[in-house]
Formats: structure tokens, C-alpha cells, sequence
């Protein structure tokens, strides 16, 4: 696996996990583990998926489409909906 560069990942762990802290009410360090422990994190990381391309955002529903469904593909930024 061929990871992404360190300070990408920390712009979307920012950015992400004060989504889930804001729709939540998560504490910092919960929202800070769900993400970082999650699938979607995992793909962020790896360079293969492509997932830089995609905004913060959209980075978030894939998440929440993972914690509500259990399979980030139910994202609607993966469907191409």
C-alpha cells in the first residue's frame, strides 16, 4: 500500500472529524476515533483509492454512509448520484 502524504490526510482528519463533532455532538476524541478506526479513513490513507480527489464533504457522507449502513459505498459520491 502506497500511503498518502501525511499532511493530506491530517487536512481531511480536521476537517472530517469537526463534521462529526458539529452533526454529533461527538467529543473530540470520539469523533477523532470513529473516524480515524474507520474503513473510509483506511482508503483515505492508501493512494491507490483516490480518494484525495474528493472534497472534505464528501469524504464525511462516505464515512456516514459507513457508520449508518456499515459499506461506505452507499454514499451517494460513490453511487454517482
Amino acid at each position: 500500500m502506497k500511503k498518502n502524504v501525511y499532511f493530506a490526510i491530517d487536512y481531511y482528519d480536521r476537517k472530517v472529524i469537526q463534521l462529526i463533532i458539529d452533526k454529533y455532538n461527538f467529543e473530540p476524541m470520539e469523533a477523532a476515533r470513529n473516524f480515524i478506526m474507520s474503513k473510509t479513513h483506511s482508503l483515505l490513507e492508501d493512494a491507490e483509492y483516490g480518494l484525495l480527489g474528493f472534497s472534505e464533504f464528501a469524504v464525511f457522507d462516505m464515512w456516514e454512509a459507513e457508520r449508518m449502513t456499515g459499506d461506505l459505498r452507499n454514499s451517494v459520491y460513490v453511487r454517482g448520484e
